[in-house]
Formats: C-alpha cells, sequence, structure tokens
C-alpha cells in the first residue's frame, strides 16, 4: 500500500530533468598533470628498490612452500605449509642472519681494534699511522728473531 503511494514520486524524483548539482570540495587541478603524477629519479629508483626487495623475498617463501609440500609428500607427519607460514619462516631466518652478521662485524673490530673508524652511517679501514724509519727503541711488542745464518764452524765446533 506504501509502495502505491511512493512509487509515482520515485519516479516523478528520477526522471525529472535536473539542473547541474555541485557536489564535493572544490579544489583547483593541476595544470601539468603528467608532471605532477610523475615519480622524482630518487623516489622512481627507491620504489624500483623496494619492490624488486618484495619480489624475491615472495619468491623465496614461495620456492620454500613449494619444496616443503614437496618433501611433505614423503613424510606425511609434516604439516602442508601455507605462503603465510613460509614468508614468516624466511623473515625469520632473514633476522637470524642478520644477528649473525652483527656478531661476525663485532668480532672483526675485537679481532682489530681500531682498525675500522666511523665515517657517516658505515665503517671503513682506519688509515694507517704514519710509520718513520726506525722503531722506537722500547717497543716490546716486537720480538727479534735470532740470526740463523751462522755457521757451526764460527762457532767453535764440527759435528
Amino acid at each position: 500500500m506504501l509502495y502505491r503511494r511512493l512509487a509515482p514520486l520515485v519516479w516523478l524524483l528520477i526522471m525529472a530533468p535536473g539542473s547541474v548539482a555541485q557536489a564535493g570540495m572544490p579544489a583547483p587541478l593541476p595544470l601539468e598533470v603528467p608532471r605532477v603524477l610523475q615519480l622524482s629519479t630518487p623516489a622512481l629508483e627507491r620504489f624500483q628498490a623496494i619492490s624488486f626487495f618484495l619480489f624475491v623475498f615472495a619468491a623465496c617463501a614461495a620456492v620454500v612452500m613449494l619444496l616443503w609440500n614437496y618433501v611433505q609428500r614423503d613424510f606425511p607427519r609434516l604439516p602442508r605449509l601455507s605462503f603465510g607460514r613460509a614468508a614468516a619462516g624466511v623473515f625469520l631466518w632473514g633476522l637470524l642472519f642478520v644477528i649473525v652478521l652483527t656478531m661476525i662485524s663485532g668480532a672483526r673490530e675485537l679481532m682489530t681494534p681500531r682498525a675500522w673508524e666511523q665515517r657517516g652511517y658505515t665503517y671503513q679501514l682506519a688509515e694507517p699511522p704514519a710509520t718513520s724509519g726506525e722503531a722506537p727503541a722500547n717497543d716490546q711488542s716486537r720480538v727479534e728473531a735470532p740470526d740463523l745464518t751462522a755457521t757451526s764452524s764460527e762457532e767453535g765446533g764440527d759435528r
């Protein structure tokens, strides 16, 4: 009953000719749209590097998933591996490698103290100290090797 009363009103509103409607918030549009939508060179290089990293990460996760599920056929006790769990495993292995490489670089610094200097955000080899012609007389770190060129006849004995 209500439908019969509202149907002509709805039809009139839909079919009635309307004037131009203004909607939304006015905003000035750029005059050179292609130039505005184009990334700058550093931003484009950054985007390419990030997308390449994500592609390689996804490819590694897919390979891990496929290999795991292939081996799972022979070992039915192993669960099936989804892509999300494979990606989480690749992420955790990546964190493990970062920790190991950080430990290696720390050990390098411990074995060669003051051999590396921080320059900016990275470390580079320090400049070697300038050496003079002769070593200092009180340098205890250098031990002179005995002269082994002397023959037994010079020592006063024949064997």
